[in-house]
This record gives structure tokens, sequence and C-alpha cells, in this order.
């Protein structure tokens, strides 16, 4: 490695003594959910920061010192205050950004296309415009979600190509993928332990305690860049494959007569169960997306992941399944779904965030409208705004209003407190209602007068 990234901290003192005089220089790529928590915790240590975006709305905005993530707490605030004091600013040029930084955090999105093939455009176009701006010493640190081997087979030899400059040798690179949990970025910044894979021991160990410094937790490091990312889609899509045997059992449970839940319950009780439960469908812009990312790898090296792709399948299906339910509890009370108002609440992928990316939600919401229902939708995290090509409702009591069939999406925290036999008073008639979310007691929902059906729910 060169003198100057030589000189970069060491050790945990030297990092702290280095952000407290501002010479530790952090260009964060990306001002996403993700980016831009990340650029404010690191300038709150004292990092002179500078956040980019292709977005010139999203930079104008945080030169504001405006928050766009109203649903992450604490964030406003943070903002605000590092904005001010001009420890984060906000620019569209990456060249500057990159060129005069010790650190570029790249934090892009890796969305996975309809092909449900990984899509790396977005990090191919960054690592082209970073290369090009790379300056001897300084260290890369991916944080985007990547398939193992895609930082040594695709982002390294473009960071090396465009900058005539050495990974090891003349630049450092290493990942760590972010582990946060939407809705409570910064309280898993500053709690969750970090897993870092560099290209060698001394670029390792520099991200290492930079970190450490910054947000305050342990790190976890690892042999390498492709290692850190398998730990990061291992522990995602052990999750998955999860849920999805909840929702096997579920399936399978409720032709049986029995309750999932009853029967989880009951197993968490030994020692060595982890329970998970069934649901509506699994949403965000990791679990659904991240079982591609290890499958695409499997296949290039001819070992396919038979149990997570059939994980992913299962949960995929899940909307269609709760369609089904709506159907049954429909026919209960003499109604069909052609024809029928159906209030959705719920749409957001996971309680408490403003987000609906790759929501189940929305799956439900078209098929029903398919069969040719007339959906109307409520969530309180999206009052007013167009979702799904629906208005969103007011209130709950607007969206149940004259319906026939009442569809819980989302375990919004309102939710679990529905008046139901206020709701039986205004909806059509007796209805129907579907929990997808186990919010509601099924005796309690039942004795309302609704019809209720819930997933994983046995109803004999």
């Amino acid at each position: 490695m060169t003198s100057e990234l030589e000189t970069l901290p060491l050790t945990r003192e030297r990092a702290e003594a280095m952000l407290k005089e501002g010479r530790v220089k952090v260009a964060v790529i990306g001002l996403g959910r993700i980016g831009l928590p990340t650029a404010a915790v690191f300038a709150r240590a004292g990092a002179a920061v500078t956040g980019v975006d292709i977005n010139p709305q999203v930079v104008e905005t945080l030169q504001e010192g405006s928050c766009r993530f109203a649903d992450e707490p604490g964030l406003q605030e943070l903002l605000s205050d590092v904005v001010k004091r001009r420890k984060l600013v906000a620019t569209l040029d990456l060249g500057i950004a990159v060129s005069s930084s010790q650190f570029i955090i790249i934090c892009v999105p890796t969305p996975v296309d309809q092909t449900k093939t990984p899509d790396y455009s977005a990090v191919k176009k960054t690592s082209h415009a970073v290369g090009a701006a790379l300056r001897e010493g300084s260290i890369v640190i991916i944080e985007s979600t990547v398939g193992p081997g895609t930082v040594e087979n695709l982002i390294r030899p473009i960071l090396e190509e465009e900058s005539g400059l050495t990974a090891g040798q003349d630049f450092g690179l290493a990942s760590c993928p972010e582990r946060s949990d939407p809705g409570n970025i910064l309280e898993n910044l500053k709690s969750v332990p970090r897993v870092i894979g560099a290209i060698n021991g001394q670029c390792g160990e520099a991200v290492a305690v930079l970190y450490e410094a910054v947000l305050g937790v342990s790190v976890i490091g690892v042999k390498d860049p492709k290692t850190a990312n398998a730990v990061k889609l291992t522990e995602n899509l052990f999750r998955d494959v999860n849920v999805a045997l909840a929702n096997e059992f579920a399936l399978l449970f409720e032709k049986l007569g029995i309750d999932t839940y009853e029967v989880i319950n009951a197993c968490g009780t030994k020692y060595n169960f982890v329970p998970h439960y069934p649901g509506a469908g699994v949403g965000g812009p990791c679990l659904p997306s991240n079982s591609y990312y290890l499958i695409a790898e499997g296949l290039k090296t001819g070992n396919i992941p038979y149990l997570i792709r059939l994980a992913r399948e299962i949960n995929d299906r899940m909307p269609d399944h709760v369609v089904e339910l709506v159907s049954e509890a429909l026919n209960e009370v003499g109604k069909t779904v052609k024809g029928a108002r159906i209030a959705l609440l719920g749409v957001t992928y996971k309680p408490n965030v403003r987000d609906i990316q790759l929501s189940p939600v929305q799956k439900i919401c078209e098929r029903l409208e398919g069969m040719g229902a007339r959906v109307v939708i409520y969530d309180p995290m999206l009052l007013d705004e167009e979702v799904f090509g629906h208005r969103v409702e007011r209130c709950a009591d607007d969206a149940v209003d004259s319906a026939d069939c009442i569809v819980i999406g989302t375990a919004h925290p309102e939710f679990y407190q529905l008046q139901l036999r206020h709701l039986s008073r205004i909806v059509n008639g007796r209805a129907a209602l579907v929990d997808g979310r186990n919010v509601l007691d099924p005796a309690t929902v039942r004795d309302a007068g609704f019809a209720y059906r819930g997933v994983g729910r046995g109803t004999s």
C-alpha cells in the first residue's frame, strides 16, 4: 500500500482523534434509506462527509437539512444538526467528492429485474465514476448488497481499469454490507455489529477501526469481501426460508383445521426452536431480492440452491392464497369477489415504514381488481397519497364504510386496536374479514359478526 494510505487510522484511538479534528473525509454515494443515515452518523462522529446522489431533488433536500424519511426516528434532528454545522454537505458531483475523500462508501440500490436476475447497473455505473476519480491511498467500501464474488469479479476490475491503480496496493477495497432494519436504522447503526471483509488485512483493519470509532459497535472481520457478502445473504435467507416453512405449515394446517400460531407458539417453548410465523407474503428491498443474488452465483458454479429457490416461490405465492381466503370468506356471507367492495388496511411492506417496495399487498390488490372487486385502501403511513392506482383514504372508517370484506395486509399498530363491533355496523350487511398478519383474535372477529379467515388459522 502507498505511504498515504498508511497514514490512515490503524487504531481506534487514532481514528477518534482524527474524527474529532475533522481530518477524516468521507464520500457516501447514494443517499437513500441506508446511505442518508450512514452519512449523517459519520458526520455526527466528526467526519467531513460529502453525500452524493444522481437525483437533484435529493441533493437539494439534504442541502436544506430536510429528511425524506419521516419514518426513521431521530433522523430529521440529526440531519438538521450536521448540515447546519457543515459536517455534511450534498452534491451531484461524484468526481469532486471522491477525489477529496479518504473513504468512499457506496450505498446504491441493487434490485432484481423482471426475470429475477440481479441488476447491478447502478453498482457498475458508480464503480466506473468512482474509479475515474479515485486517488491513491483511498479506501472504497461497498455497503450495497451484492452476491458473493461481485466485489472481486465486477467492482474491482472496473475500479482498477478506470483509475489505473491496483487494489490492495494503491487503494483499499472492502465490503461492509448494511445490516439495518428500515424504521429503526439509527438505532441499528449504533447497536448491530458490522461484518467487514477486505482484500487484505491492512485495509480491513483501517475500515474496522473507522466503523468502531464512528458507530461504537463491535466489528466482525472475515476473510474477504465475498465472505462478508455471504454473511449478509445468509442471515436474510435464513429468515426467508424459515418464513416459507411457516407458510407451508400454514397452508397444510388450514386444511387440517389446526391453528398454526398455536402450534408455533407451543414449539417455541423448546430450547432449540426458532419461531417464524406465516403471513400474506414477504416484501421490501431485501428478502424478496436477496435469494436471487445467491441463486445467480450458484448457477455460475453449477450448484442450484433448490431450497432457497423453492422458499422464494412459496413466499411469492402467499398473496394468491390471501385472495383465496377472501373468496372463501365472501362465499360464507353469500357474496363473491366480483362486484365486492374490499377495504385493504395496510399496504406498506412492513409496519411503521412508509415504503411499498415489493409489497405483497400490491399483488393482492391487483388480483382482486382483476376478479372484478372494487378496492379501497387505507394505510396510516400513506394518507392521501396515490398508491397502486388508488387514493389512500384518510381513516379506516372511510375505507371500511359499505365494504363487503376487510383485508389486513400490514400489521400497523393501529390495526390491533380496531373497534370491530363499530366496523360491523358500517360495512355492507354481514361482511368478511381476512387477517393476513395475525393482528386480530379470531374469536373476537367472529363474535363481532364477521366471517373470519386468517393465514394459518384452521376454521374447523
